[in-house]
């Protein structure tokens, strides 16, 4: 989503990531983990997935829970769904963006109330973004900055304020409120050219008072452009995009450069880094070539084309040499990080893989969701997301996870 000047112009005209030997295989004398300690840093290096080349962990593809077909009406109708969460006795809650409502369902998938609606009072939202549970509340951000907390009982509990650059929140576990905040100072003259403004990790308290920062870190890579009086900025081929997850008061940071995720102390010290060494994320010229084409293949209204200067663009887009390692992380009850394999706008077509570090660094292993299914929430023994039918309707569901041989 562009952040700064008028670069929603790209966006619609496109449409547009234990000592040495810690852990043994059964049928090997080497390692899985190596781990080893610098600088008061502990680092653990996985060598080879538990599981090899199958996985013992399965996404069952028949929903236990599928929200658009337990009821009938607007109520089970969405479009745009993000953050469908399980509450701790069941019950679903979930952002529609299209109604701008929040949604409350029985662990069943009865639908039991919503809040919200268009507008920029108290309980309504103007373009939801982020849906968080704290046990049985919710937190929802809006795209201003604004904050709602929603009570177990679907009542409003409070509002307050986040400055307008923070993309992201998670809750700390110690009653303060992580945000991801982009910082464009400094990049506002920087044209034709790739850029990565850093994300700022900023600490508030419940009230939305600012209380410290603790850094900054790569994060999303895009492309400043500058042609015929369109200008801003928009997506890169194959850019890297930070991912942040909370386990508690365990924070976790990843550039999706490599297959690698800091663990950072509330202070935003370094005090492990889990990663991967030499895990391929190269590049074919024939897959930066399918990326462009497919940055091009627009759906168009008859006897419309593409602005030159969107063409001219997508045509100057610096070809990468890698891919991002990941596009998403989750961390799971166990303290498991599930890292979401990159796929690129012409790779849609292939279903959603998740790679699996437990919770002391060992690979397990990756898991393929069911064919147009993706993940918003990972449980012990389920998982929550939102598959699209063959006719592009949305269904949020509740899919079985089985952890055999784990």
């Amino acid at each position: 989503m562009p952040t700064h000047s008028t670069a929603g112009l790209w966006g619609v005209a496109v449409l547009l990531l234990c000592g040495l030997a810690s852990c043994v295989s059964q049928d090997s004398g080497s390692p899985l983990v190596v781990q080893r300690d610098s600088a008061g840093i502990e680092i653990v290096e996985a060598t080879r997935p538990l599981w090899g080349d199958s996985s013992r962990w399965s996404i069952g593809p028949d929903p236990l829970v599928d929200l658009t077909l337990s009821g009938s009406g607007p109520a089970h109708e969405f479009f745009r769904v993000r953050g469908l969460k399980q509450r701790p006795d069941g019950s679903l809650v979930l952002a529609d963006r299209a109604s701008q409502e929040l949604r409350f369902y029985s662990a069943d998938g009865e639908f039991l109330g919503a809040m919200g609606g268009p507008g920029e009072g108290p309980g309504e939202f103007s373009n939801l973004q982020r849906v968080k549970l704290v046990a049985d509340t919710v937190f929802v951000l809006d795209y201003d900055g604004r904050v709602t907390v929603v009570g177990p009982d679907m009542e409003l509990v409070r509002v307050f304020a986040l400055p307008f650059n923070v993309d992201d929140i998670h809750y700390l576990g110690d009653g303060t409120v992580l945000g991801e905040s982009t910082v464009w100072a400094g990049l506002e003259e920087v044209v034709n050219q790739l850029v990565r403004p850093p994300t700022a990790l900023v600490r508030f308290d419940l009230g939305g008072s600012w209380i410290d920062s603790i850094g900054a870190r790569p994060g999303r890579e895009s492309y400043s452009f500058s042609y015929e009086d369109n200008y801003g900025d928009g997506p890169a081929l194959f850019g890297k995009e930070a991912q942040v997850a909370v386990h508690g008061s365990r924070i976790f940071y990843g550039s999706s450069d490599f297959m690698q995720v800091e663990e950072l102390n509330p202070s935003g010290s370094i005090a492990r880094i889990l990663r991967i060494p030499d895990y391929p994320l190269g590049l074919t010229d024939g897959q930066v070539a399918a990326e462009r084409a497919s940055r091009l293949d627009v759906d168009l209204p008859p006897g419309m084309t593409l602005p030159p200067w969107l063409q001219r663009t997508v045509e100057a887009l610096p070809a990468p040499v890698t891919r991002p390692a990941y596009a998403n992380m989750l961390v799971d009850p166990s303290g498991a990080i599930w890292l979401e394999l990159y796929r690129g706008g012409s790779e849609q077509d292939r279903p959603q893989e998740w790679l699996i570090l437990d919770a002391d660094g060992t690979w397990l292993g990756t898991l393929q969701n069911p064919d147009r299914f993706s993940v918003t929430d990972i449980k012990m023994e389920a998982v929550l997301g939102v598959r699209r039918d063959e006719l592009d309707v949305e269904h949020p569901q509740v899919l079985r996870l089985t952890r055999d041989g784990a």
